[in-house]
């Protein structure tokens, strides 16, 4: 069943973004129909400005809103969507969810972004597709011929270096620590008796570690990936917090 708030909005996306794929994510909780609209790195902020007046994506827009980025979709359609709640009534756990979407959509998904960054952009033949699956084909050909002015302003954006990737991995393993010790106590949800947006955010800032088939953004499959990437992935997959954020996605982004 499909929730009548606005008749096929436009997802606008950067595709291999985490924020996108939160969108994404999202959106599919939540049952709305959407038209996704990819643009490279270079051409999504022109997109997101001429529409919203803005160079932050995801952007998502119908008739009656325009929703900059995957927390304000959270917290408009939590609002409007009777069969379900990602945000927790009781004050404590809502505050919890408040303080964990700092951790995971910020902390998290930025160490996992550099990490992997780091790794993949070197590999240009790896990295074309991830970089322009989806988007219009003037814009998929400025990734290939200007591939290297692409992977610059991603290096520039995240600070790439080899340190920063190492201290990237770091950081990913001590957060895995932290929910790893809640999931002891909590078993199957990191916030309460039920999935909340907490959940929702852990799974997708840590996918790029685990490679969930049910991921929605172009990632390179685990056999191209290069020997740091694999063992990575490797190590965070048999972990518990890397299996939690496996059902996360198998339990919820499957659904139909």
């Amino acid at each position: 069943m499909t929730t009548e708030i606005s008749a096929n909005p436009i997802l606008v996306t950067f595709p291999p973004s985490l924020d996108c794929e939160l969108a994404r994510f999202l959106l599919k909780l939540y049952q709305i129909d959407y038209q996704e609209k990819p643009h490279t790195l270079i051409f999504c902020p022109f997109a997101t400005l001429r529409l919203a007046g803005t160079v932050i994506f995801p952007l998502l827009y119908g008739e009656s809103f325009k929703l900059i980025g995957p927390k304000p979709m959270a917290d408009y359609f939590d609002q409007r969507t009777p069969h379900l709640r990602l945000y927790p009534q009781d004050t404590a756990e809502r505050s919890q969810v408040e303080s964990d979407w700092v951790l995971f959509n910020q902390t998290l998904a930025f160490a996992t972004a550099k990490f992997a960054y780091y790794h993949l952009l070197p590999y240009r033949e790896i990295m074309i597709r991830p970089l322009s699956l989806g988007t219009p084909n003037f814009e998929a050909k400025t990734v290939r011929v200007a591939y290297g002015v692409y992977a610059g302003i991603l290096q520039t954006l995240l600070g790439l270096t080899a340190q920063k990737a190492q201290q990237s991995l770091d950081q990913i393993r001590k957060i895995f620590d932290g929910v790893e010790a809640r999931l002891a106590i909590q078993k199957n949800f990191l916030v309460g008796n039920q999935p909340t947006l907490s959940d929702v955010a852990f799974a997708v800032a840590a996918a790029p570690m685990v490679l969930p088939p049910a991921y929605g953004g172009p990632l390179p499959s685990f056999e191209k990936m290069p020997p740091p990437m694999q063992a990575a992935i490797a190590e965070m997959r048999v972990r518990p917090a890397g299996a939690f954020a496996l059902r996360v996605y198998d339990q919820h982004r499957g659904r139909s």
